[in-house]
């Protein structure tokens, strides 16, 4: 899921990020972030770039919160429309936690 990575940007490519809509509800929920700084997406891909602050980002935050990050790439790495829903409830429970 991770193509590249480097302290302020990372790339990830999965078969959700074709589904625009759950993109674009991602997309609103990590910009409420003040350590998101943009995010571009190609839907042909499938990927999403991610640059961030990387001074802003909470890692206290983020460590406790790893198997649920798990859980959610192996649901967006197997995503086929079927578990469109689980994702979005997951992207619900994410936003609670922003």
């Amino acid at each position: 899921m991770i193509t590249s990575f480097f302290p302020g940007r990372v790339r990830l490519r999965a078969p959700v990020f074709k589904d625009a809509e759950l993109v674009s509800k991602a997309r609103s929920i990590l910009l409420k972030s003040e350590a998101v700084k943009n995010i571009e997406h190609n839907p042909v891909t499938g990927s999403v770039l991610i640059e961030y602050n990387v001074a802003k980002v909470p890692m206290q935050k983020l460590i406790p919160m790893q198997a649920f990050f798990e859980k959610l790439a192996l649901e967006a790495q197997n995503y086929d429309g079927t578990n469109r829903q689980k994702i979005s409830d997951m992207l619900d429970e994410l936003e609670g936690i922003f």
